[in-house]
């Protein structure tokens, strides 16, 4: 049976004919030329020799609405995708394009040699456009392969996460509801979760803009040209335009906000919803499991209008999505205490690529270990604690950092705080604070003594950074979310200063 995904797709671009589906700036692309453009570009690779189950790489250097239409095609031909955005945060490139194991790979960026058939994106769109039009059946299936994403690496080597396009098709958050007439505004990178947004807001008969690189002004300036704008930002975007004049007071034209990829500072997520309105919806999720809650726009507006404790949270599990939180024996633990969470949904990767034995530590019975410690409360929110291997562990005691980092946010004087643990020569671990001082704020030593002693009548004395940095801003993955590794590295690679609040000076 053909993969439901792509049907839906397929039949989407010829039921919307001529209304409006893909731009980037000026150019704007029909839903009937989008299927021409499909259907070209999947002849052409399967005269390549892409076919259902090929591994296909795409490498671009941004984000290109063509990137798209390779996705597309690749999945009307049922190919195995790799799509990777290259940029400064991206590393491991290599063993990707190795790993992933494609029969081409077609790229507008130099890539690295693996002996593998390369082909321009230029070349490959000139020969879609001589070939001429022409359908290509769907020949994806529902058991295939899609796509392999790989991890960012934080934690270690790049994993490949392995999705079919039955888990493709649950993930489709659109499925059933209304098109509500919003142009998607995607801002973030296309390999990560903004492509599949773009293709269901595709499939829901919704038009996709596409913008790149982000950056408030032009950000600001697309809302007001589109009129009516749905989008997708990261707690760094968040903060970004909240700190420029431009957009700190509102973004005409912006009707609804979904977030996620890292943890959000409820402080800051309050000052977006307070100022600019709209619909807001959280979503917290991974690569191995697509959604697995949601902080839904009632859940905003009950938060600012007296339940403000709901900003700290991740929501409730998504619809078909199961949680359990457990313990290291895996038992499963009551409400309020904090343990591992496990979950169970069609959404779910079915392995990580061509690593049979990291996929057994994982996926347990049905079950996937997310490697995120959280709690979930009486109402069924659920709260992440910490990575279960982003925890820092002082003189035994389990310090999670997300609370440490909320805690030093709501200093005037701190915009943003990652904490990170490093080796201590008393205590094992100490707690090391990384800032990033608010708009009109100088970085001082008693400003960060001051954010730390908030952090000891919040929580207790112990979780108190033992160490603080001042940052002009922190630095991120490929996916936007903190680079923990880097900052780890950083940290180790300083004198230990304990009980003081050097300044970085970077």
């Amino acid at each position: 049976m053909a993969a439901r995904y792509v049907t839906e797709l397929v039949g989407a671009l010829e039921r919307y004919g001529e209304r409006p589906a893909i731009g980037a700036g000026p150019r704007v692309l029909g839903f009937f030329e989008v299927l021409d453009a499909v259907h070209r570009l999947a002849g052409v690779l399967a005269e390549t020799g892409v076919g259902r189950g090929t591994g296909l790489a795409c490498v671009t250097g941004g984000n290109r609405p063509e990137a798209l239409l390779v996705r597309m095609a690749a999945h009307v031909l049922g190919a195995r995708l790799t799509q990777v955005v290259a940029g400064p945060a991206v590393h491991g490139l290599e063993f990707v394009l190795r790993d992933c194991l494609p029969g081409l790979v077609v790229h507008d960026v130099p890539v690295p040699a693996t002996g593998v058939p390369l082909l321009g994106l230029e070349e490959l769109l000139a020969r879609a456009e001589a070939r001429g039009p022409g359908e290509v059946p769907v020949r994806a299936r529902e058991e295939d392969v899609a796509r392999v994403t790989y991890t960012g690496g934080t934690t270690g080597r790049p994993k490949g996460v392995a999705s079919t396009f039955g888990a493709m098709d649950a993930r489709d958050v659109r499925r059933g509801a209304e098109w509500t007439g919003a142009v998607h505004l995607s801002v973030t990178s296309l390999a990560q979760r903004a492509g599949g947004r773009c293709l269901e807001q595709l499939r829901a008969g919704g038009r996709v803009e596409i913008l790149d690189p982000f950056a408030p002004r032009e950000f600001a300036e697309a809302c007001q040209r589109l009129g009516r704008v749905s989008t997708y930002l990261t707690a760094g975007m968040v903060y970004r335009l909240l700190d420029d004049p431009a957009t700190a007071g509102g973004v005409p034209g912006l009707e609804a906000v979904s977030y996620g990829a890292s943890p959000i500072l409820p402080e800051r997520l309050r000052e977006a919803v307070t100022r600019w309105g709209g619909r807001w919806r959280q979503g917290y999720g991974m690569n191995e499991a697509a959604v697995i809650s949601r902080l839904t726009p009632a859940d905003h507006d009950a938060a600012v209008s007296g339940r403000p404790g709901l900003l700290a949270s991740v929501g409730r599990p998504a619809a078909g999505v199961e949680v359990e939180v457990r313990d290291e024996g895996e038992a499963v633990l009551p409400a309020g205490c904090t343990g591992e969470l496990w979950i169970r949904s069609a959404a779910m990767m079915t392995g990580y690529w061509n690593q049979p034995a990291l996929t057994a530590e994982v996926l347990r019975e049905g079950w996937l270990r997310t490697g995120d410690l959280g709690h979930v409360d009486d109402d069924g929110y659920l709260y992440l604690d910490d990575r279960s291997k982003d925890v820092v562990i002082v003189d035994g005691v389990n310090i999670y950092g997300l609370p440490v980092e909320a805690a030093l946010a709501q200093h005037p004087a701190v915009a943003q705080a990652v904490v990170v643990g490093r080796p201590s020569a008393t205590t094992g671990e100490e707690v090391c604070a990384f800032l990033v001082p608010a708009p009109g704020h100088t970085p001082s030593r008693a400003a960060a003594a001051g954010a730390c002693e908030l952090v000891a009548r919040e929580l207790a004395p112990a979780h108190s950074p033992t160490a603080v940095f001042w940052e002009r801003e922190i630095p991120l993955t490929d996916r936007g979310k903190p680079d923990k590794r880097r900052l780890r590295s950083r940290a180790a690679s300083e004198a230990p200063h304990p009980g003081s609040y050097p300044d970085s000076g970077r």
